[in-house]
C-alpha cells in the first residue's frame, strides 16, 4: 500500500464514483479500477460496494478513508514544513455551509485564506444542514455550519449562535409590527424543500399552533424562492442571512412572534480534521470571521451564544 494507492481511494469515496474519480484523477478508469483491486487484495478485505448508482465504502472501507485522510493530509504538511523550513498550514480544506449561511460567510472565508495562508486550498460545499453534518461525520467534509445538530460518531459540536426566521415578502408589503402565526397561515407561502431545517421548523411550529400552512411551491434554491416572493406569488420564511447579498428594502423582512422558529447554529468539526494545523487554522478563521459579521452587522438576526466567545478567545490566543 502506497500514498498514491491512498490518495486514489480516498478521491473515489468522495465522488462515489470511479468514473468521477478517473476524471479527477486525469488516469484511464481501468487503470484506477485496477488500483482497487490490488489495494483489496493486499488487505485481504472488500473496500468499495459497485453499483448503478456508484461506488460506496464498505466499513472496512470507511475505516481506511479516514486513516487514509489523515495519513495524505500529513504528507502534506511535511512536505510544506520542509519546503518553509518551520510547520505551516497547508493542504486541502473543505468546508460545509448551508446556502443561507455561505451568503455571509463564503466569500469572507475564501478571501482570508487566499490573502493569509496561500498553501491552503479552501473548498466551500453548499447543502442541507443535515447532509453536511452527515458527511463531516463521514470524514467527507472536515468542518460545517449545521442548523440543530446532533452530535454523533468522530466529530466535534461547538454552539455558536441562535438564528431567527422571519417572514420575507414583496417590498410594498413592509409593516412595523411582527406576524403572527395565524397570520402567516393566511398567506400563500413558498418554502424550502425538506430537509431544509427552516422547512422543519415552520412545520413543527403550524402543527403546534394547530394551523395549516398554504403551500404555493417548495424549492430547495433561495434564489428560486426569492424571485417567486419578488414576482409576486407569496411570502417565504427564511433567515436575515438568506438576503444578506440582495439590495437593501428589495424585500419586506418583518419579524414572526412565535418564539419557536428560531434555530440554532452549530460548528461541527470532523474528528480527523482537528489534527491538522491546516485545519485548525481554517477553523479559527471561520469563527473570527462570524464574530466580526456579528459586530458589524454583515448578520443580523441573531443572538451569539457564550461557546462562540469562547471559541474565538482560544482561536485569538492560538493565533498570537
Amino acid at each position: 500500500m502506497d500514498f498514491r494507492q491512498l490518495r486514489y481511494f480516498a478521491r473515489i469515496v468522495e465522488l462515489e464514483s470511479i468514473t468521477a474519480a478517473a476524471d479527477a484523477l486525469h488516469i484511464a478508469q481501468p487503470s484506477l479500477s485496477q488500483h482497487v483491486v490490488n489495494l483489496e487484495a493486499e488487505l485481504g478485505a472488500k473496500l468499495l460496494v459497485r453499483g448503478p448508482f456508484g461506488a460506496r465504502p464498505t466499513e472496512t472501507g470507511q475505516i481506511l478513508y479516514r486513516h487514509a485522510k489523515m495519513v495524505l493530509r500529513q504528507m502534506e504538511e511535511a512536505h510544506a514544513a520542509v519546503r518553509h523550513g518551520r510547520d505551516v498550514p497547508s493542504g486541502h480544506v473543505r468546508v460545509g455551509l448551508p446556502t443561507s449561511t455561505s451568503r455571509v460567510l463564503a466569500v469572507p472565508l475564501l478571501q482570508f485564506v487566499t490573502r493569509n495562508v496561500p498553501d491552503v486550498t479552501v473548498e466551500i460545499v453548499e447543502g442541507s444542514s443535515a447532509d453536511l453534518a452527515e458527511l463531516v461525520t463521514t470524514q467527507k467534509l472536515d468542518l460545517c455550519i449545521a442548523m440543530d445538530a446532533q452530535q454523533r460518531p468522530n466529530m466535534h459540536l461547538v454552539p455558536l449562535l441562535d438564528e431567527d426566521l422571519m417572514a420575507v415578502g414583496p417590498a410594498s408589503a413592509q409593516r412595523d409590527t411582527p406576524l403572527t402565526l395565524a397570520e402567516m397561515a393566511t398567506l400563500p407561502l413558498l418554502l424550502p424543500s425538506f430537509p431544509n431545517s427552516v422547512r422543519v421548523l415552520t412545520d413543527r411550529a403550524f402543527v403546534a399552533a394547530g394551523l395549516e400552512l398554504k403551500l404555493v411551491a417548495e424549492t430547495s434554491a433561495v434564489s428560486v424562492l426569492l424571485s417567486a416572493v419578488s414576482a409576486g406569488m407569496g411570502w417565504t420564511i427564511l433567515p436575515w442571512s438568506a438576503l444578506a447579498t440582495e439590495p437593501p428594502g428589495a424585500f419586506a423582512c418583518v419579524p414572526i412572534s412565535d418564539s419557536s422558529l428560531v434555530r440554532r447554529v452549530f460548528l461541527c468539526v470532523a474528528g480527523a480534521a482537528r489534527l491538522s494545523l491546516a485545519c485548525k487554522t481554517v477553523e479559527d478563521a471561520l469563527l473570527r470571521l462570524i464574530v466580526d459579521a456579528i459586530a458589524s452587522q454583515a448578520w443580523q438576526g441573531v443572538t451569539p451564544l457564550g461557546s462562540l466567545a469562547s471559541a474565538r478567545r482560544d482561536a485569538d490566543g492560538q493565533g498570537g
